[in-house]
């Protein structure tokens, strides 16, 4: 039997920090598999855990606006909440769910939370990588993390939706500000009021996902409130998550002549690559990598960044290879050659660098 919470409307950093206290309780086996619902006030934009808040939001807009920042635990893109989302989380381990891969993962709870949305009358499907869409319009989009066999699994729902004041939001290239740009915006998103022509009771879309994941996952649920555990570690850590050390602790990349910077997109996601080269000694002496994309162990990054450092530039695609041949990796629709063209994307513009393979146009 599986624990289904609502843990109502709270701040960003309090919602994070029941993201965080719970899978840690997970994994120390201490609550029951989960399934949570949870709405954000005030409005805010969380970034992925992966990127950096300065490349990824309109400081002058969200200040201007009283929205708040702040970053989530998982992985992906930047995200706007309003009120009215509604939060769906599933925090469990591998062995309730019959150790599934990351990807079989993502598809069983998409297609069970899609399930969900049709019992409301919305047309809802699983698209790949890690969206629930309507008609080809995005209505969830969803993402997840591990630690060690626990996981949490996490994904929205756009209940009336306000696109402009979503892309005023986020760092979106100027030219989609325009009306040509938000309707362009708005013909890629689809929200329940839209769809429905009116907001149902946020109960009753507790109930239609509880029942689509029901049906695909074959578990069952039953009404529970946080641990007195969960309630006192809230108090002890929600002050972390909204401090300046959590929100902007991933490194924003230099801007300076020696930064080479590029973007590589592929069916896993985007991947944003700086690299700071010595053009003297042919050296790769720092890579940043950030972006919208989801790997496991989530230091994957991190001890990637650390073993290019001061890298022969004719050695950065050995050095890529080795590293994830000695390590235990997954990464949603990504695999090492996406990493090896990411950071050699850059690394192109080099006039005269030997890469150690062929340069591509």
């Amino acid at each position: 039997m599986w624990r289904v919470l609502y843990t109502g409307q709270r701040t960003h950093y309090e919602n994070i920090a029941l993201d965080r206290i719970m899978l840690d309780l997970m994994e120390e086996g201490k609550i029951p598999p989960t399934l949570r619902f949870l709405q954000f006030k005030p409005e805010c934009v969380l970034v992925g855990f992966h990127q950096a808040v300065e490349q990824e939001v309109r400081f002058e807009y969200t200040q201007r606006e009283g929205i708040e920042v702040g970053r989530r635990i998982t992985g992906g893109g930047a995200i706007y909440f309003d009120e009215t989302q509604i939060g769906w989380e599933i925090i469990a381990t591998k062995d309730h769910l019959g150790n599934l891969s990351y990807e079989e993962l993502t598809r069983k709870i998409c297609t069970g939370v899609a399930k969900g949305l049709q019992r409301l009358g919305i047309r809802a499907e699983f698209r790949p990588r890690n969206d629930i869409e309507v008609d080809g319009r995005k209505i969830s989009g969803t993402g997840g993390v591990f630690e060690g066999k626990a996981f949490l699994y996490q994904g929205t729902i756009l209940m009336d939706f306000n696109v402009e004041r979503m892309l005023k939001s986020l760092q979106i290239p100027v030219e989609k500000l325009t009306s040509k740009g938000i309707k362009s915006a708005e013909d890629r998103v689809e929200w329940v009021k839209r769809v429905l022509g009116y907001m149902p009771e946020k109960e009753k879309v507790f109930d239609a996902v509880m029942q689509g994941l029901k049906e695909e996952l074959n578990i069952d649920f039953q009404w529970g409130e946080l641990t007195e555990e969960e309630l006192r570690l809230l108090e002890e850590k929600k002050d972390y998550f909204k401090s300046d050390e959590w929100i902007f602790h991933v490194k924003k990349a230099p801007t300076d002549s020696e930064m080479l910077f590029g973007i590589y997109r592929c069916p896993g996601g985007t991947l944003r690559v700086s690299a700071k080269v010595d053009l003297q000694s042919k050296v790769l002496q720092q890579v940043i990598i950030n972006g919208d994309f989801f790997v496991k162990p989530q230091r994957l990054i991190y001890d990637l960044e650390a073993y290019l450092k001061h890298t022969p530039i004719s050695d950065v695609e050995k050095r890529i290879r080795e590293f994830f041949s000695q390590r235990e990796w997954e990464g949603l629709n990504l695999d090492v050659e996406d990493f090896v063209e990411a950071v050699l994307f850059p690394l192109r513009k080099i006039e005269g660098i030997d890469l150690g393979i062929e340069k591509k146009s």
